[in-house]
């Protein structure tokens, strides 16, 4: 882990382990995020925290243009499981926000008009909110409010158990430390875990042990996940704008090639990993030929850059040159490793554009001009 977050900060190795710790703290059901740091330090910190699976209902309601998502800090949370019909029904929760100057976290079925009504006010500035929409249907939706419910301390608010929707107050709201709401999902970041939230995480664990149908330990091990993630922030620190953005940029990629090594584990690098399956895949047909005698093209590429004109091929798998150092190494216990996810999707991707020129028989490429040679 600390080795595929080095490399993909460009080899520094004190911020590869920052990333690297933030991983290794929210274990496989946490999340991990950027932020820029307020101090100028890097550092990481950790949260208890939930990964929701809902987006943006409204792009006005984006606050963080960059990233194109709706950032609310300490919002109240209202948690709605029958259908919001008019906006007279949350009229007292809406005033109490306005005047106490809080940000609204809406989570539940909203109508259009409502959803209007609340992305203009927030656009005009009246109003800090965010609306998502509630869990899917059935028992999984009762389910999944109820969760929120316990993480948040919002009282769920439903016609059929005989709640006037009429009569929704703000001490039926809940809180949270942050909700982040993209057009893929929302992240909520929660206060301390509460008793209840620990007991019943305890519950699912002692389920999983013994529950033998696939589909249930599925529905298990989301909830678990649910309930006992947290959210690792990365803050990352410069002493200039144009050192952060360069080095928010590594913090990324680093971030993003570290969840693909985890999601689907790691091959050797500096091309190697291609060089073997080039040199070990039997073709079937000229096409299979072709490919495998293009992927040995980062290999060569490689040895290309680091101004190497001629080398004798490895034959073991798994080993190659370290151009750093002109030694042949064993490339994974050196550290010069690949996540699988991304060798996998740059060879599927070239694959399909390389396809794309072949059966269209035209290529349309920016001319580009050598200004020194002027």
């Amino acid at each position: 882990m600390d080795q595929i977050a080095t490399i993909s900060t460009n080899n520094d190795p004190e911020l590869g382990r920052i990333i690297a710790d933030a991983f290794r703290a929210v274990d496989k059901t946490g999340v991990v995020m950027m932020e820029a740091s307020t101090t100028g330090k890097t550092e990481m910190e950790v949260v208890e925290g939930v990964q929701y699976e809902k987006g943006l209902k409204n792009s006005h309601f984006i606050t963080n243009k960059q990233k194109k998502a709706a950032e609310l800090d300490n919002p109240l949370v209202l948690l709605v499981e029958s259908p919001i019909e008019s906006i007279r029904q949350i009229q007292p929760v809406l005033e109490f926000v306005i005047t106490n100057k809080k940000p609204l976290l809406i989570i539940g079925d909203v109508e259009q008009g409502v959803l209007s009504a609340l992305a203009m006010n927030k656009t005009k500035g009246t109003i800090k909110v965010n609306v998502i929409d509630a869990p899917t249907y059935g028992i999984n939706k009762q389910q999944m409010l109820s969760d929120l419910s316990m993480l948040t301390g919002a009282t769920i608010i439903n016609e059929d158990l005989g709640d006037d929707m009429d009569l929704i107050q703000p001490e039926h709201l809940g809180t949270c430390l942050k909700s982040i709401t993209t057009y893929e999902e929302t992240i909520l970041q929660v206060d301390e875990t509460s008793q209840e939230v620990l007991d019943v995480i305890s519950d699912l664990k002692q389920k999983l042990l013994t529950e033998k149908k696939p589909h249930e330990v599925v529905k298990l091990e989301k909830r678990l996940a649910m309930l006992a993630a947290k959210i690792a922030t990365v803050k990352v620190g410069a002493n200039s704008d144009i050192e952060l953005k360069e080095k928010t940029d590594r913090v990324e990629d680093a971030i993003c090639a570290t969840k693909a090594a985890i999601k689907e584990g790691i091959v050797p690098g500096g091309g190697i990993a291609l060089l073997n399956a080039s040199d070990y895949v039997k073709p079937k047909s000229i096409g299979e030929e072709v490919l495998l005698r293009a992927i040995k093209a980062p290999f060569n590429t490689i040895l290309s850059n680091a101004g190497i004109d001629s080398y004798e091929m490895p034959k073991t798998r798994g080993r190659g040159l370290d151009v750093v150092t002109g030694n042949m190494v064993n490339m994974i216990k050196s550290g010069i490793i690949d996540p699988l996810q991304v060798t996998k999707s740059a060879l599927q991707n070239a694959a399909s554009v390389a396809t794309t020129i072949l059966s269209t028989d035209c290529v349309i490429n920016n001319l580009r001009i050598n200004e020194g040679n002027r």
